[in-house]
């Protein structure tokens, strides 16, 4: 079954909405951690690697129902399937080595990074639905341009 541009913006957004709540508990997991609750690092360990797993799951998402509605939605299309496959590759590599990290052996550096990624997430979902999901972009009815109507 083909999505209408519509129903694919709306999915996106949704989970955006879900994805923005658990952005939010990462960032009360940061504050316990920077206040040195004992057991915050750990649980802020567990909590990213929930979050990595949901946010590759969006990214496949997109990947599977927003890009080719974007590659074909106007003259712009290929500019931003090529913009969006390389945030997706950039923040797969962040996730990467993020999850790699012993938040325990640096704290002060994993809790740097890992607010450094909350803000790149935060900013990336606003300026995709700024570019990307706007209703004015991303429509149902598709605009022809230079069409001929004598």
């Amino acid at each position: 079954m083909e999505l209408d541009a519509s129903q694919v913006r709306r999915i996106i957004l949704d989970e955006h909405s879900v994805l923005r709540d658990e952005l939010e508990e990462v960032v009360t997991l940061l504050e316990d951690v920077a206040t040195q609750r004992a057991d915050a690092a750990v649980r802020l360990k567990q909590r990213m690697k929930a979050f990595y797993d949901a946010f590759l799951k969006h990214i496949a998402h997109e990947d599977s129902l927003l890009r080719p509605v974007l590659a074909d939605i106007d003259a712009w299309g290929p500019a931003r399937v090529q913009s969006l496959d390389e945030e997706h590759r950039q923040q797969r590599a962040t996730i990467a080595a993020l999850a790699g990290l012993d938040p325990t052996a640096d704290v002060e550096g994993y809790l740097a990074r890992v607010k450094q990624f909350v803000r790149e997430v935060s900013s990336d979902m606003a300026a995709e639905e700024r570019d990307c999901l706007n209703p004015d972009i991303l429509r149902d009815d598709t605009i022809v341009i230079d069409s001929f109507t004598g």
